[in-house]
């Protein structure tokens, strides 16, 4: 299939009284990458739109709940059939839907989306990230891409078949769009959202003698999470503070371990940030997380990240430790940033925008 000239847009948000008649029923469904969908279609309930979402996926994160999963403790062998039949029952009573993480009612395999199709209904697939990120293009600006899905052929293949029947997606930044971009005739950047109403400012208290590092790694490798831990290693001869790892944590348990944080090192390799990032940025903690020098214009100009790579996390980190005035006042400009840039609300009149225009 030959690439298209893809229309990229920031939305902006959609200004006053939502109505929801207009806009029409909205379904989020099936996967809820890092509480994202549940996060957003809570955020436009609270505006006014009528949106649902199902969760197919049972997560240890232990992220919220909505539209029960229809194949919940259903044998793999038979899923496909349930999540047709559900699709059906759903094309009857929704209007839009958004998918999430590449995947629509039936999964990967898409059989839902001619039906879809031919019922002239509104959709948009987001992509996070896993999903369509090919390392032969990240490698491109990035020395210390790695990925977790390694078959290009069928992230191509996948990316091909939602294209011929979904004309829109939407990415979180410009990392992620780079992936897509000729591939669908409209592509919407819409930043993640984090619930800043469940997270109140922790911010470090600049009289610790003993900082706290927090590291929380999806994917260790992924995240650079080898390269931190000998970085913590060698620090530690000569400064004194303490490391937490947190691993196979809820969201919850996390979050209450990133309260007590001082500094939080999110990821090392991927060249952009994501939801640990917000969410620490929220606490009003100084976030170290890889943010690639030819994305960096594209962020506004008050992002207050701070850029390690593999190379440069020891001396990165080190300047953090000794300097506890720069970790308070990084975490100030942190909590601003995310309270600007990351508001559920924001992102919900963003989407409205979008499903206009669908």
């Amino acid at each position: 299939m030959a690439k298209i000239r893809s229309v990229v847009v920031e939305p902006k948000p959609a200004m006053g009284r939502i109505n929801p008649n207009k806009i029409g029923k909205i379904l989020h469904l099936p996967y809820n990458a890092a509480g994202q969908m549940s996060t957003q279609a809570n955020a436009l309930k609270l505006i006014g739109a009528n949106a649902s979402f199902c969760d197919y996926y049972e997560s240890a994160y232990k992220y919220p709940t909505d539209i029960p999963s229809p194949i919940r403790n259903i044998p793999k062998a038979n899923r496909e059939k349930v999540m047709l039949k559900f699709a059906q029952n759903c094309a009857s009573k929704y209007d839009i839907f958004h998918f999430h993480f590449g995947q629509t009612f039936t999964g990967y395999s898409y059989s839902d989306l001619p039906l879809l199709r031919s019922m002239g209904k509104k959709m948009v697939m987001n992509y996070w990230g896993t999903q369509i990120r090919r390392l032969s293009v990240a490698k491109k600006n990035n020395p210390f891409a790695i990925v977790k899905q390694t078959n290009e052929k069928l992230i191509l293949s996948r990316l091909h078949t939602v294209s011929k029947f979904v004309d829109s997606a939407i990415v979180a930044d410009h990392e992620l769009l780079e992936y897509i971009n000729g591939y669908f005739r409209k592509i919407y950047l819409v930043k993640a959202s984090v619930n800043q109403n469940l997270i109140s400012p922790a911010y470090p208290n600049i009289h610790n003698k003993r900082p706290i590092v927090v590291h929380a790694p999806t994917h260790r490798g992924v995240k650079g999470t080898e390269f931190i831990l000998q970085a913590v290693e060698n620090l530690k001869k000569s400064i004194k503070f303490d490391f937490v790892l947190i691993e196979g944590m809820t969201n919850e348990e996390a979050l209450n371990n990133y309260k007590k944080a001082d500094i939080i090192v999110d990821q090392l390799r991927l060249g952009s940030y994501g939801t640990v990032s917000i969410e620490n940025m929220l606490f009003g903690k100084p976030v170290i997380t890889y943010i690639r020098d030819d994305l960096k214009s594209k962020y506004p100009t008050d992002l207050p990240i701070i850029s390690a790579n593999p190379h440069t996390i020891e001396s990165v980190l080190s300047k953090l430790l000794i300097n506890p005035k720069l970790r308070y006042e990084t975490g100030i400009k942190s909590r601003k940033y995310a309270e600007k840039y990351h508001l559920p609300e924001r992102i919900a009149r963003q989407l409205v925008s979008v499903y206009n225009n669908l």
